[in-house]
């Protein structure tokens, strides 16, 4: 074990927290976190994120947002660890957003980075005095006391109580000055495939998602947006509409025209019949031609995020042996499987309930905290928080299951769109988006064009490097690769168009990545080497990429990038604090037809907290990166988007999903993510399999098989 000295102080603030995270650095000591209700008696709560209970449940509070990346089960295996408990004994809460718990945010991976010492010291805490409460009771020497299975057992005797018996003696214990964190050869539970907490309700149909929420005498909304973006509604015609019983308003928001009636069906109905005169001119011009044209010209704008590294223009300057390409990649959306959905109730007393499923619900409570104080009286209390305190209590943001985020659900417009809508009536209302609006109202992924370029020496090596990024809101995040290059460049250029952006799973790592690997296998092909085995070469710096690459080599029997009926690409990176390396298996299955057959994944993410979320969150990954590098693609024409719904904006199919398998390295380096880093290498493995066969790289995504 080793020890860390718990500050009183600085366990009673709130601070550290880091985007994409929603752990703060210390604890709320002796914080209620009962949700809605008083503290129930003698619960033993020895900070913000633990309760124990007489009833020996051990209830954590996650204040991560579950979208099937796991939070509800590896948050409270970390507090559990340490605390020295059953898994069967814990529970899971959801955070409110009091201050205590920070800024609540998931996504960047990061929730496991940022909770790995917070929440083993939230249970290490809470075994600590658990323990010390126990010897006191008994009238023996606190070092004569061992915690293990829930309960305190003097080792003499063999005398013990649990946990539950232990709750008001607890209580009254104070903050130790010294507390012990395990080695890692002393887990029994961080490291092991214990079962998620969440599959059982979603197996049964108890679980909740945010548009399964139903209240009494709840309303139905939907909204109509300007198919262009930027444009507004001049006036609206409801007259067919309102000869239906179930349709009970129609008037605008800042966002557009809602509908609100009795069920969603009639609601969306009206939807279609609506008819509105849009002011659209000022973008309607756009097209996908036109946007990539002016991101070709992007050069005089300004530079953003400069990095280099030795002469580059001296070694181009020799002008030999360089290599110039371009890479496009398209808009893509985000289609989760549950369109955008919020549930708002302005309640008599002054109270602002709010049902969402939104991985930020910090951001959801500050869209409506703005929407709405200066419109609704929230008497006495609400005074006394505006002078103690910048949090109102009165507004409160339930935080459902997501069917999906994937990053989408980090903007807050629709939480926006149902705070307008339902502050018209003292009833809850439920907006639902239809698939339709998410699709062509998303803030998506880039257009991005990279353009590329090398030197290689007179052993066919690279030796200088540039990578030219351009688009809209882009970043150099995944372009600064770990391939020893003397002399390196990266330039971004942000076009600034109109289309609407947002983080898409593996944000900038996802386009640089795939014009960092693909390049690299150009290169290898021009100076005439295995893609593998020069990759291995460049990484002398990098043990731990060179490993996952390694061990996908392997367990494929690498052999050059054609065996037989298959093709084979490989890509590798490193990003969220992981390191990740995959091989494409590419069937050819006609002369230009092909079926990707398998997928061989190693990820070195450090710890390993539960090896089976380690695994499905890698063939998540590859899944949905295989969707966008064969699939899924936004245009847009006269300033609107032409896809609508699945049918012309596919994802991959159950049948078309290939074998995959997951190595997971064990190792003691600090945990890395899970959630992300298995998407960027997918497309560039893709199309370097495709490469092994053509002879010719894949200059824009999505490509055919």
């Amino acid at each position: 074990m080793y020890s860390f000295n718990p500050d009183r102080r600085r366990f009673l603030k709130v601070g550290g927290v880091v985007a994409g995270s929603s752990l703060m650095i210390g604890f709320s000591w002796g914080c209620s976190n009962n949700q809605g209700g008083e503290q129930e008696q003698d619960v033993f709560s020895p900070n913000a994120w633990l309760r124990i209970s007489p009833d020996e449940s051990v209830t954590v509070i996650v204040a991560e947002s579950e979208m099937g990346q796991g939070p509800y089960t590896l948050m409270p295996m970390m507090v559990a660890e340490e605390l020295e408990v059953e898994w069967s004994q814990i529970q899971v809460e959801r955070a409110s957003v009091d201050p205590v718990y920070g800024y609540q945010m998931t996504g960047g991976s990061s929730s496991i980075r940022k909770g790995w010492k917070t929440l083993r010291q939230a249970g290490a805490i809470a075994r600590e005095i658990l323990v010390r409460a126990a010897a006191k009771k008994m009238g023996v020497a606190y070092d004569e006391c061992l915690a293990e299975a829930g309960r305190v057992k003097h080792i003499g005797s063999g005398k013990f109580f649990t946990y539950g018996q232990l709750t008001e003696a607890a209580e009254k214990i104070g903050m130790p000055e010294q507390v012990f964190l395990k080695e890692l050869k002393e887990f029994r539970i961080i490291g092991t495939s214990v079962p998620r907490k969440d599959t059982p309700a979603k197996i049964n149909g108890e679980a909740k998602f945010g548009i399964d929420t139903r209240l009494p005498g709840q309303l139905y909304a939907t909204t109509v947006h300007c198919p262009v973006f930027g444009g507004r509604a001049v006036s609206f015609d409801s007259s067919d509409i309102e000869k239906s019983s179930n349709v009970l308003d129609v008037f605008r928001i800042k966002q557009g025209i809602a509908i609100v009636g009795k069920d969603t069906w009639s609601v969306f109905s009206a939807a279609r019949k609506l008819r509105v005169d849009w002011s659209e001119e000022i973008n309607s011009k756009q097209s996908t031609e036109s946007i990539i044209d002016q991101t070709r010209k992007v050069d005089g704008h300004a530079e953003k995020e400069p990095f280099q590294k030795g002469d580059v223009d001296l070694v181009f300057g020799g002008g030999k042996n360089i290599v110039s390409q371009q890479y496009l990649q398209p808009f893509q959306a985000h289609v989760p499987m549950e369109p955008m959905n919020c549930t708002v109730w302005f309640r008599e007393d002054g109270r602002l309930d709010v049902w969402v499923p939104t991985q930020s619900p910090s951001a959801a409570y500050e869209e409506a905290r703005s929407l709405t104080q200066s419109k609704i009286e929230r008497g006495l209390k609400k005074i006394k928080n505006m002078v103690t305190s910048d949090y109102d209590d009165s507004i409160a943001i339930n935080t459902t299951l997501l069917g999906g985020g994937f990053g989408r659900r980090l903007k807050q417009d629709y939480v926006s769109e149902a705070v307008q809508i339902a502050e018209h009536y003292s009833r809850p209302v439920q907006l639902v988006w239809s698939r339709e609006e998410d699709v062509q109202h998303d803030y998506y992924h880039p257009l991005t064009i990279h353009e590329m370029k090398a030197v290689l020496d007179s052993n066919g090596l690279p030796v200088s490097w540039e990578h030219i990024i351009k688009g809209a809101g882009v970043s150099n995040w995944g372009a600064k690769h770990a391939y020893g290059i003397k002399s390196q460049r990266i330039r971004v250029f942000d076009t600034g168009e109109v289309i609407p952006k947002g983080p898409w799973r593996s944000v900038a790592p996802h386009y640089n990545v795939f014009a960092v690997e693909h390049f690299i296998d150009e290169l290898a092909l021009r100076g005439g080497h295995d893609p593998l085995e020069m990759r291995l070469r460049l990484l002398t710096k990098s043990p731990r990429l060179q490993n996952v690459l390694e061990l996908v080599a392997d367990r494929v029997g690498w052999q050059g990038g054609i065996r037989g009926a298959y093709r084979y690409g490989v890509a590798a990176t490193s990003s969220f604090g992981s390191h990740v390396a995959q091989i494409v298996e590419l069937e050819k299955t006609s002369e230009s037809g092909y079926r990707v057959n398998r997928v061989v994944c190693a990820i070195d993410c450090g710890i390993v907290i539960n090896p089976d979320i380690v695994k499905q969150q890698m063939e998540g990954s590859i899944i949905f990166g295989l969707s966008a590098a064969t699939k899924s693609k936004i245009t847009i024409k006269h300033g609107r988007v032409e896809q609508s719904n699945y049918h012309d904006y596919p994802i991959l199919r159950m049948d078309e999903v290939p074998e995959i398998e997951v190595i997971i390295v064990k190792n003691e380096e600090e945990p890395g993510g899970i959630g992300e880093p298995g998407v960027p290498p997918v497309a560039p493995a893709l199309a370097n399999a495709l490469m092994a066969d053509t002879g010719q790289a894949v200059r824009e995504l999505p490509v055919s098989l």
